[in-house]
């Protein structure tokens, strides 16, 4: 009862909040039965005017805002799971995409799925998601009816780029176990292909009983993918949670739990029924594969918990190159084989800190297994001889084999952190934005007004889809986010700029470009920005001086940037002097600074910068641009190579960068005057000539899982500095670094 009248509170405050009228909508009981709350749930969506911010039955880290709800006319998916919604959410993402991006909902609910869902680009289907770890009532549930098929390049979810799935929880309920295990290709699947290249996103899903969840190139000869993000992906798989190929540029994957525990903990009186006691245990113990790993470059792995599969995780060879990547905070119990590599880049090779395997190690190739405190239960066996490759057993106290290096000297658990941190929330009121958004006139006036008001109550500035001229500076109050079209992390994919774009024609006559008001200033405690790019159209790389202010500039504690992208701006964020500070999922080329960070517990997570980000796009605004086929000749080798020192942590105090990576910059990160500075799953490829991947000068700083190509590793100049698992292409015999 207490939980009912929460929840009536929660929807009270909600209608109240968004500007939307709520005039005439359903009266809400508090003495619902839960299926009577669900459909009042849907009931309420339907009655809401879009875009508007819907009510969630179950806690999210950000404001939800709906840009279409599937339950609505006209498309009217059916939440009750008995007819078929597959052309309801298809028209309803189609809608989404011909506005130009934004989020598709579907209410608490069951909606039976009978065909594959192309996700558009720049879109999101979003749904309300309950951790399947902290109850079984799921929330938003797709009822996956389909055909089996053994398809291994399709999906029931196909991803666009820039857009993706967050919130649903799947199951089959004709699936089974022994005789009855029936093959389907992956529940999320993406193929590369035009505008799905680029940064798709997985996040907070559950699959119940899958037989694939999550796939990506498996095609031979195919299109690669990049930047693919998984964040809190769990589940149970039949044959594999995962299987996963040719990536270029860097995907991040956190949060991932794959187990027979979540078809089996289905309760007993619910419509998803589960097989007999110890059937389905067994049969993935026989059958299943955790991850499937190919050729993905530089992939960053955090809070990976593998259990009772045959084999953990499986690391094979790729469809175009091989696997490089970086693994902490590992957890593989119960599995006949904990992990087992068949193919790997033997230039260098992979790494592993802070885990446990249970099910032995096996690496069956010449590159190098580099582990740090990693407890091992069972076998470990590896190539000892590179001419005739001999595999040999070794014990964890007598491993001496060139190709595994087990280092548990070093204690590093104390340097693990909480990847589910987030930032303040603004308060449920919504501001829309309703002037000029096809870029042809300036809208800073009239956008800061609303900021202001905005500024009263606390809230959301919401920009839909659309490209925004700002000619002047604006202000972010306290407690209010500026937010655009994307739920997920967003950029410009090749000959495609759809979303919430801000064109800024501000700031290339500053008399000191690193001092001068920024184009964004996020001015009070827990302002923020979510969800949008911001350009540059007059500063591309040809440009005479480059000269820019900073994109965005924070001025207090815990304001926050994440899911955007910053576009040919000489200085991207400055959060120096920002106590709690958030960054997360932002994809930058800025020409000479892309962070600049200070305070006490700042954060930082998801991040890359790649001059890529400037030449793939679709932006008919940008001025004297650059074409891809010159982007070594005329960006990367005399300007970001030269000038670009991608991270700069001056003055902090227990700074935690993790997740991110650069390409083609000076320098890679120099950390001055600070102390307890982390690094966890950082890489940086093509530094400049001679360039250090990190400058250590005064304060602490602490590296674990560094992968580097070019430059040198690192200069030190005063402080303590720490650094484990080094791993560079061509050289694999860096040593840990402990020195003062």
């Amino acid at each position: 009862m207490l939980r009912k009248l929460i929840l009536l509170c929660m929807l009270s405050l909600l209608f109240c909040a968004c500007t939307n009228d709520f005039s005439g909508n359903p009266d809400i009981s508090a003495e619902l039965s839960e299926t009577e709350h669900n459909n009042t749930m849907t009931d309420v969506a339907k009655e809401l005017k879009t875009p508007c911010i819907v009510p969630t039955l179950y806690e999210t880290e950000d404001i939800v805002i709906a840009d279409v709800i599937a339950t609505q006319a006209p498309y009217l998916a059916d939440a009750t799971g008995e007819s078929d919604s597959t052309e309801a959410i298809r028209r309803a993402l189609n809608a989404c995409e011909e506005r130009g991006g934004g989020t598709v909902y579907l209410p608490v609910g069951v909606y039976m799925i009978t065909e594959s869902i192309q996700i558009p680009p720049f879109v999101t289907l979003r749904g309300d998601w309950q951790d399947p770890d902290k109850g079984t009532e799921y929330g938003t549930v797709i009822k996956a009816c389909v055909e089996s098929s053994d398809d291994e390049e399709s999906g029931l979810f196909l991803l666009g780029g820039s857009g993706g799935v967050v919130g649903l929880t799947v199951f089959y309920p004709e699936q089974g176990v022994g005789e009855d295990c029936k093959p389907y290709p992956f529940t999320f699947y993406t193929n590369g292909s035009g505008h799905n290249y680029m940064l798709s996103a997985i996040k907070n899903v559950t699959v119940l009983n899958g037989y694939r969840g999550i796939g990506a190139c498996l095609t031979d000869g195919g299109p690669a993918h990049e930047q693919l993000t998984v964040e809190n992906f769990k589940g149970t798989f039949l044959h594999c949670g995962a299987e996963v190929y040719n990536q270029a540029d860097v995907g991040t994957w956190q949060g991932v739990s794959v187990s027979p525990k979540y078809w089996r903990e289905i309760p007993e009186d619910s419509w998803m029924k589960t097989p007999a006691d110890g059937e389905i245990d067994s049969f993935v113990g026989e059958a299943a594969v955790g991850l499937i790993l190919g050729d993905l470059e530089w992939t960053e792995f955090k809070d990976l918990n593998i259990d009772g599969c045959r084999v953990g995780i499986h690391i094979v060879k790729g469809k175009r190159i091989e696997f490089a990547g970086s693994l902490y905070d590992i957890s593989v119990t119960d599995c006949k084989n904990g992990l087992l590599i068949d193919s790997i880049d033997e230039r260098w090779g992979m790494v592993i800190a802070d885990g446990y395997i249970e099910g032995g190690v096996t690496n069956n190739t010449c590159g190098l297994l580099r582990m740090t405190d990693v407890e091992i239960k069972g076998e470990i066996m590896g190539v000892c001889d590179d001419e005739n490759r001999t595999v040999k057993t070794y014990s964890i106290d007598e491993l001496d084999c060139p190709h595994i290096e087990l280092n548990n000297e070093y204690d590093i658990s104390d340097k693990n952190f909480d990847h589910t941190r987030s930032y303040v929330k603004p308060t449920d009121k919504l501001y829309v934005f309703d002037g000029v958004k096809d870029g042809t006139a300036d809208i800073s006036k009239e956008l800061q007004s609303l900021l202001d008001d905005a500024g009263i109550t606390g809230g959301v500035v919401y920009l839909p889809s659309g490209m925004y001229r700002l000619d002047a500076p604006v202000s972010v109050p306290a407690a209010v986010e500026l937010r655009g079209s994307s739920s997920v992390p967003t950029r410009d994919q090749n000959g495609l700029s759809r979303g919430t774009v801000l064109l800024c024609y501000y700031g290339d006559d500053a008399v000191n470009s690193e001092a001068d008001q920024a184009l964004i200033t996020l001015n009070g405690e827990n302002a923020g920005l979510n969800g949008l790019r911001i350009a540059y159209p007059q500063n591309g790389p040809y440009d005479d001086d480059l000269n820019s202010t900073y994109a965005v500039r924070g001025t207090a504690r815990g304001v926050y940037i994440t899911n955007c992208a910053i576009i040919a701006s000489a200085y991207g964020v400055d959060f120096s002097g920002c106590d709690d500070h958030f960054i997360k999922k932002v994809s930058t080329c800025c020409y000479y600074n892309a962070y600049l960070l200070g305070g006490v517990n700042g954060y930082m997570s998801g991040c890359l910068q790649n001059a890529t980000v400037i030449v793939r796009h679709g932006n008919s605004y940008y001025e004297n641009w650059l074409a891809e086929g010159n982007v070594f000749t005329d960006l990367f080798d005399p300007i970001l190579r030269m000038l670009c020192d991608y991270i700069i942590v001056d003055g902090a105090e227990n700074q935690i960068i993790s997740n991110t990576f650069a390409y083609g910059t000076a320098t890679f990160l120099t950390n001055i005057n600070s102390e307890n500075t982390l690094l966890v799953n950082v890489g940086s490829d093509n530094l400049g000539s001679g360039s250090p991947q990190i400058i250590a000068d005064s304060g602490s700083l602490t590296g674990i899982n560094v992968m580097r190509w070019n430059g040198i590793s690192f200069e030190h100049y005063d402080g303590l500095l720490n650094l484990f698992n080094r791993i560079t292409i061509g050289d694999k015999t860096e040593d840990a670094v402990t020195e003062e």
